[in-house]
């Protein structure tokens, strides 16, 4: 009897062991059968078509425009002056009164302009940053929703399928943003 109850534990713990094991490699099967998986998306491509980058671009148009126009103006100018100086429409002390006219124009010029590049490569940076936050949270959502793992940027990858592409659809999401008032 003392060995019937043993045998019968024996037999008990090896098959809880063994249904324990099995249901350990199920678990790691399933595991092992979920791919990860994989989209890429096209960001400069995506930043080009976005409502709200064109918006931006239109915005800054406006805002630079006049100091634009201005530094058109000190340009034509200076090349007009140029002009009369080299045909010796001056003469004496008038012709080294327009030389000196010429060089505050050329230096007023460079230094408008320069504070213009500047001004504007700050904007178009901070307002590049608002719109890359936007957009990364319109691909966040969607890998999220899709069940995406790894999200590439496409201009570094030689060859892709387009079923793996998300551009379009990150761009349909922010689009939507925008007309849904951000």
């Amino acid at each position: 009897m003392i060995k019937k109850v043993l045998l019968a534990s024996v037999l008990a713990a090896a098959i809880g062991t063994a249904l324990t094991t099995s249901n350990v490699a199920i678990a790691a099967d399933k595991a092992a059968a979920r791919q990860p998986t994989v989209a890429v998306l096209n960001l400069p491509f995506i930043m080009t078509e976005i409502p709200q980058a064109k918006a931006v671009q239109e915005a800054l148009v406006k805002e630079f425009g006049p100091r634009e126009q201005e530094l058109q103006k000190l340009q034509q100018d200076g090349v007009k002056l140029g002009q009369e100086l080299s045909s010796g429409k001056y003469k004496g002390d008038e012709l080294v009164t327009k030389r000196r006219e010429l060089e505050q124009m050329q230096s007023s010029f460079q230094l408008k302009a320069r504070a213009l590049q500047e001004d504007q490569q700050n904007r178009m940076q901070d307002e590049n940053r608002k719109l890359a936050v936007t957009v990364q949270r319109a691909i966040d959502a969607i890998a999220q929703e899709r069940g995406i793992d790894l999200v590439l940027r496409g201009e570094a990858i030689a060859y892709t399928i387009d079923a793996l592409d998300i551009s379009q659809e990150v761009i349909k999401r922010v689009s939507a943003q925008d007309k849904g008032g951000k």
